[in-house]
């Protein structure tokens, strides 16, 4: 760890609050004066937008009152009377030369045929369908029609004498050029949004690489800045400006870096103003700290001589009566009384240290043996439970098989008799039939039409077939759950392990059925002394373990077979398998790979002992990703003194 002086500490301590103030007292005008600076930026951008806007409102606004009042001159009028008269023609060159217009001014008849205009070889050309409205007065936006070139804005009135019908149309156009010329960018860039649908939609921004579309969205004046072209922009929209039944926005957008040089400004000067101030003051708390600390470097120096030299009757030299020079008289009395006390402590920290090399070696042994019996103690505990709770459970499922036993055994010996009483009954009718008159018959026949007496007699067969294969199937699941629930499991019987693993299958056929395939190879075939219920906790154990290693679908391959004297059973699945590190752990006690809740480890370790108990072998082969095989091998006789 580095080591500072104290005048070093001092001088950072002061520097420190020095720069606390004077930064803070920065950030107080920064705040200030940033806000003003911020509003400004605001207040600019939305005047520049409104101007824009005012701006390009004025010429639409211009074109619109000279149009209005021109279709009212006496030259106009004469569209009512005679469409062909040339005074027309010469009226407009007139006007867009007095008014010195960029763009063309046309006149269409009732029938929307061209009949003067100021543009050459268009005459009898149709009014185009942009132009055709029922209004008095109409602003056609940025458009095309098939007789001029590039885009036009439009300004369309109806040319209609009081008390009669529409006779014509006065038409004036505006290049659209001149309106991009008008938004080009210059310090600011511009965008036109059409605001019939709101403060929403898109755009037309006007770069000095061509129009682009933007989204403005309602909350166009909550948004810090926008990206455009690479380059971070701040933004601010005018208010909607309308010209006929045509409403638009003007949004100008400034580059932030030039919005924001006021405030760069400032904060340099703040920076620069903290510079001169925080400076000088350092410097001068520099100075006062080491004035300070010179005598306590003195003594310092001193104490180091005696912590080399080890020489305890070094004193300190004192002068002076100030806090310094008592600190040195209480160190020099504190030297004597170590001198005194050194020569005990070197007797009695030998004798400690033996002491406690001597204990430690005793709790190391004494912890060993208490988590040996600890552990020892924990996995009987669990082997217990496990025990009295399978022993439970098999004293439970038996007395369920036996009562289900009972009436399912009812239900199956009545089975036969009642297939003899429909046989009686079918006969017995058709001896009626035979024996009644022709009149007897047509009735009996027609009642028996009428209850569909062929239907109910053939589906009552099939439903006696289906009740039957029913009550099998039940006598099946008692059948399985008595053979795997033994109470007899403290006892050495005789049995074929066939039969147990049957019944685990079946006791967990609904956790694997319709996705995973069991093959069985049983070639053992032979009665084998074991604890069959226990042996049946080992298969189950196992199993459940393989079906919940194949989390889709996959198989398990079940073998028996006879290797000398023992018997050998193997359970193979397809499952994920396991790596190295987990197959050596995974008969340990408590050991499992399973989420918190799902497992407790111990399946494993009971089987593990349960086959010890059987005097066997339980191996386990996996590969991760290529499945896993538990190889269970246990002596055909059991040694009754082993």
């Amino acid at each position: 760890m580095s080591r500072f002086s104290l005048s070093v500490r001092l001088t950072l301590f002061f520097s420190f609050i020095v720069l606390l103030v004077t930064t803070t007292l920065s950030a107080v005008v920064f705040y200030q004066f940033g806000e003003k600076i911020n509003q400004q930026i605001e207040h600019n951008l939305t005047g520049i937008a409104d101007h824009k806007a005012a701006e390009m409102s004025n010429v639409l606004l211009f074109e619109r009152t000279n149009l209005l009042s021109w279709r009212a001159s006496s030259v106009m009028l004469d569209v009512v009377v005679d469409d062909l008269d040339k005074r027309i023609t010469t009226e407009l060159k007139n006007l867009k030369q007095y008014y010195q217009l960029q763009g063309d001014l046309y006149v269409f008849n009732a029938a929307g045929v061209l009949i003067a205009s100021t543009q050459q070889d268009v005459l009898k050309t149709q009014l185009p369908q942009a132009w055709q409205t029922q209004q008095d007065y109409a602003l056609v936006f940025k458009h095309e029609v098939p007789f001029i070139n590039g885009s036009v804005i439009a300004h369309v009135t109806a040319l209609k004498p009081p008390q009669l019908k529409t006779q014509g149309y006065l038409v004036m156009t505006h290049s659209w050029e001149d309106i991009s010329r008008l938004l080009a960018p210059k310090d600011s860039s511009f965008a036109l949004h059409k605001a019939h649908e709101g403060n929403h939609g898109s755009a037309d921004l006007f770069t000095a690489n061509g129009i682009k579309t933007i989204e403005i969205n309602d909350d166009f004046s909550e948004r810090p800045s926008w990206l455009l072209d690479d380059i971070s922009y701040l933004g601010s929209i005018s208010k909607p400006v309308t010209v006929g039944d045509f409403s638009f926005q003007i949004a100008a957008f400034m580059p932030e870096k030039l919005a924001l040089e006021p405030l760069l400004e400032l904060t340099k000067n703040l920076l620069l103003a903290a510079a001169l101030v925080g400076v000088p003051m350092i410097v001068l708390v520099s100075l006062l700290s080491r004035l300070l600390v010179t005598p306590i470097k003195k003594l310092t120096a001193t104490i180091r001589t005696i912590e080399d030299s080890n020489d305890l009757s070094i004193k300190v030299p004192v002068s002076g009566r100030d806090e310094v020079a008592d600190l040195g008289n209480a160190f020099n009395r504190m030297t004597t009384r170590l001198g005194e006390l050194f020569n005990k402590f070197v007797v009695v920290e030998k004798e400690l240290e033996d002491l406690n090399i001597s204990l430690e070696r005793q709790v190391i042994d004494r912890t060993q043996q208490l988590q040996d019996t600890l552990l020892k103690l924990q996995s009987a505990q669990a082997q217990l439970v496990q025990s009295e709770k399978m022993a439970s459970l098999g004293q439970l499922v038996a007395g369920i098989a036996h009562e289900i036993n009972n009436p399912i055994g009812a239900i199956y010996a009545n089975m036969p008799p009642l297939e003899e009483y429909i046989d009686d009954i079918k006969g017995m009718v058709e001896f009626a039939q035979s024996c009644m008159d022709e009149a007897c018959t047509q009735k009996l026949n027609a009642h028996m039409a009428q209850i569909d007496y062929t239907f109910v007699t053939d589906d009552l067969a099939k439903l006696l077939h289906s009740q039957k294969q029913a009550a099998d199937r039940i006598r099946n699941i008692v059948l399985s759950l008595r053979n795997f629930s033994r109470l007899d499991q403290g006892e050495v019987k005789t049995v074929r392990l066939e039969e147990g693993l049957d019944s685990t299958l079946q006791m967990l056929h609904h956790t694997y059925k319709d996705r995973i395939t069991v093959e069985k190879d049983y070639s053992l075939n032979e009665s084998v002394e074991c604890y069959a219920g226990e042996l049946n906790q080992v298969f189950m154990n196992i199993l459940a373990n393989a079906i919940q290693a194949i989390p889709d679908k996959g198989s398990i391959f079940i073998t028996t077979a006879k290797v000398a004297d023992q018997a050998v059973v193997t359970i193979a699945d397809t499952g994920t398998g396991m790596p190295e590190a987990v197959r050596k752990k995974i008969f340990d006690p408590f050991f499992t790979t399973k989420d918190v809740g799902e497992g407790t480890g111990l399946g494993l370790s009971i089987s593990y002992g349960i086959i010890e108990k059987h005097q066997g072998t339980l191996t386990v082969e996996s590969e991760l990703n290529r499945g896993t095989r538990f190889i269970i091998a246990i002596p055909l006789r059991l040694i009754k003194d082993a």
